[in-house]
């Protein structure tokens, strides 16, 4: 009402001053609707969308060459750029990384399939949203390598010698498919538990042992100083996948950061791809790529993020069935999400 009778005064005495202070009104009004509609601000710009406010996730990783797309990601900012914050735990053993999501320090981590079963089998909600390597052979490669100065040449001489690895792992799952794919018998395959990869490492270079799995870096490391490659999963069987996985309470509360995660590490697969060898440094700072083997080690590829296929987990919950290590009935659907990445 207070307008209306000023615009009638004005338009009354003054017809110049009141067209004025009629267009004055009419942006005034304009400028108070432009401010009222969500996204907009002063300067008229849009605001990012869904997740203008997100929270931020929290990734446990080992330091590994696995982890590399991580590492990019966040060396590069694409987090930042993509709108999400990311934090990097980096924890120096699988237990304690287990342990971490477990009290509920991380919403997601960096592990293998077995790893993400187990926690589920123990009543852990958590669900695989991608693999980061393992989408072929030649992606992520674990190797039996036989002592220094061992009798051991061949495959076949492996037979009945006490293989050094960790038990109930992806390292002993490993060993079984490769060996029994090279048409050993159980009975054939003989286990010698030794916990620590640091361990395996320093006695089978020592010949304290005869034979061990190592994973890489550290299986072409000992090959350069001198062990035996005896049988590794980079040629016609794809044995092992890393994946990454979350927290279904993490995947609720949290799935367009989760989304927008996926997207920086994207960015980061395909600047590793493009030129691995700008990596190194990296590598060698966080994931213990070994100095002596910096320059000549073969930065692995990395697959676009994917799930995993159904063959490759229900491999692992076969040999896991096998080994007791599972209550019966687990799935594939229960243990993998296709919601954060495009599929196979």
């Amino acid at each position: 009402m207070f307008i209306s009778n000023a615009s009638s005064h004005h338009t009354g005495s003054h017809p110049i001053r009141a067209g004025l202070y009629r267009r004055f009104l009419v942006l005034a009004l304009l400028s108070v609707l432009l401010l009222s509609v969500p996204g907009c601000d002063f300067r008229g710009t849009v605001d990012d969308g869904p997740g203008e406010n997100l929270e931020p996730i929290t990734v446990g990783l080992l330091p590994i060459v696995d982890s590399l797309p991580f590492f990019v990601a966040d060396q590069q900012g694409y987090f930042t750029a993509e709108g999400v914050e990311v934090n990097l735990q980096v924890y120096q053993s699988a237990l304690l990384r287990d342990t971490a999501l477990q009290a509920g320090e991380v919403d997601g981590f960096l592990g293998d399939i077995l790893a993400a079963l187990a926690l589920r089998n123990a009543g852990y909600a958590v669900k695989i949203a991608s693999i980061s390597l393992g989408a072929t052979p030649a992606e992520g490669r674990f190797a039996i390598l036989a002592a220094p100065g061992s009798s051991i040449n061949s495959v076949e001489d492996l037979k009945g010698v006490d293989i050094a690895l960790s038990q109930n792992t992806i390292i002993e799952y490993v060993v079984d498919r490769l060996l029994t794919h090279n048409g050993f018998s159980p009975k054939d395959i003989k286990d010698l538990v030794i916990p620590r990869i640091p361990d395996r490492f320093q006695m089978l270079m020592s010949g304290e042992i005869e034979a061990a799995c190592l994973p890489d870096p550290l299986a072409s490391f000992a090959a350069h100083q001198g062990a035996k490659l005896i049988l590794d999963d980079s040629a016609d069987i794809n044995v092992s996948q890393t994946i990454i996985l979350f927290t279904e309470e993490s995947m609720e509360q949290k799935s367009e950061a989760i989304r927008r995660m996926f997207a920086a590490y994207s960015r980061a697969v395909e600047d590793i791809n493009a030129n691995p060898d700008a990596y190194r440094d990296l590598l060698v700072e966080k994931a213990r790529l070994p100095e002596p083997i910096r320059d000549a080690y073969l930065v692995d590829h990395f697959p676009q993020p994917q799930v995993p296929t159904v063959d490759q987990v229900e491999e692992v919950i076969r040999w896991m069935d096998e080994k007791g290590l599972l209550e019966p009935g687990m799935t594939y659907e229960e243990i993998v999400t296709d919601d954060f990445v495009s599929g196979n």
